[in-house]
C-alpha cells in the first residue's frame, strides 16, 4: 500500500473506540499492475469514466 501512496491511520476517539483516516481515492492500475492514475473522491462521473476509457484503450 505504501508504494502506491496509500495512507491510513488509526485515530482513537477517546471513548475506547477508534476511527480510521485513510486515502479515499480509487487507484487505477494497468494490465501489468503498474500505477496508472487515480479517481479522486468526489470527482465527477464524467471525469472518472473518461479516465477508465483511456486506461482500457491502452490495454
Amino acid at each position: 500500500a505504501k508504494s502506491f501512496g496509500i495512507y491510513w491511520k488509526k485515530v482513537d476517539t477517546g471513548d475506547g473506540d477508534y476511527t480510521m483516516d485513510h486515502t479515499a481515492s480509487v487507484l487505477l492500475l494497468n494490465a501489468k499492475g503498474d500505477f496508472a492514475g487515480t479517481i479522486a473522491y468526489g470527482e465527477s462521473a464524467d471525469t472518472a469514466i473518461a479516465k477508465l476509457k483511456r486506461l482500457a484503450a491502452k490495454g
